[in-house]
């Protein structure tokens, strides 16, 4: 058995040397895999398996040349490539795993579900639906400023961050891991810069914050956030109603193509809760005829998350009891 890079096979294992070939070659995560950084490994192989997700990052070759660039999100999303992932689609038979485990709470991944996946994620039901501690929730604070021509971050959002970052330590110290996704590197900056001061004031929570935690806390922009999850996932928005309570439907890398994957990426990392902060609500996004998906589905998204948090039961599934209704169609099929 070998485990790396599929570059690093390419790079280092001799093609010529047949004790150096395998029966199967399994890529996972295969939507950041570039096909030529694949092909080394696929000659290799006898069978290969291809697993990973469409409908999340592929890779982006920007982060390969970045020297230099200053706006990272404006940039990125054009210089998307399609994965092997992708390639593999095309060709190969396809099959979908449908059962979803990650998140404890349905709220956690019904947007998702509905937006990205048409309703065929098969999602176990939480027995607990009004819950603090399961599902997504909503907070909105109209007195932040997202600093357009500034800083271009929301700091007072990123206080708030903050706060609820050490509110969680408090309470829960290392009983629930704890991450933290931004739209934005300016927003990650300033809830790092936050951080930064408030850590000082509270060294007996320091061990929290280690690097050797078994689920290490980390503050990432979608962007990097893929791979991770977390039991609480804190989302800053950062963009919104600016100083002048002007608000534009930019939302940097959201707008661009590809944005909707960098989206669900981003609201799909929690386990037991995600907490999405924001200085705006859904009706004050006044959507142009065709939006960037990436936009919409943030609008469905927020609208979903207010609704949730204020006890409204939104159905998004085409079924209201998708679980009881797969577990029905098993049996049907199998006996009947």
């Amino acid at each position: 058995m070998f485990y790396d890079e599929p570059l690093s096979i390419a790079q280092y294992l001799d093609p010529t040397n047949p004790k150096l070939q395998f029966d199967v070659v399994i890529f996972d995560e295969a939507s950041q895999v570039k096909p030529e950084d694949a092909l080394g490994a696929f000659m290799r192989a006898k069978t290969a398996v291809v697993m990973g997700d469409t409908q999340q990052l592929p890779p982006t070759s920007f982060f390969d040349q970045m020297t230099g660039i200053d706006d990272i999100e404006e940039v990125a999303t054009a210089l998307d490539m399609e994965s092997i992932l992708h390639l593999c689609k095309l060709s190969f038979p396809v099959k979908m795993l449908k059962w979803h485990y990650r998140s404890r709470h349905e709220s956690l991944i019904a947007v998702s579900n509905k937006e990205f996946y048409d309703d065929e994620l098969l999602v176990y039901p939480s027995p607990s639906h009004n819950t603090k501690e399961l599902g997504l929730k909503f907070k909105h604070d109209s007195s932040t400023v997202y600093e357009r021509g500034k800083s271009s971050a929301n700091p007072l959002e990123a206080r708030a961050v903050v706060k609820e970052i050490f509110k969680h330590f408090n309470k829960y110290g290392d009983r629930k891991s704890l991450g933290i996704g931004t739209f934005s590197v300016a927003q990650m900056n300033a809830i790092l810069e936050e951080l930064e001061i408030e850590r000082k004031l509270h060294p007996e929570l320091e061990p929290l914050f280690s690097d050797k935690m078994k689920e290490r806390f980390f503050v990432k922009n979608l962007e990097t956030i893929q791979g991770d999850e977390r039991d609480v996932i804190l989302i800053s928005v950062g963009y919104g109603f600016d100083q002048n309570r002007k608000m534009s439907l930019n939302f940097g890398p959201l707008n661009q193509d590809g944005g909707e994957r960098r989206l669900n990426v981003l609201i799909t990392r929690a386990r037991e809760k995600c907490v999405v902060f924001s200085n705006f609500k859904a009706h004050d996004m006044h959507l142009t005829v065709n939006p960037p998906f990436g936009v919409k589905a943030l609008k469905e998204f927020l609208e979903y998350a207010e609704n949730i948090s204020h006890g409204n039961i939104i159905t998004t599934s085409k079924s209201d009891e998708p679980f009881e209704e797969a577990v029905y169609t098993f049996f049907n099929e199998k006996w009947v």
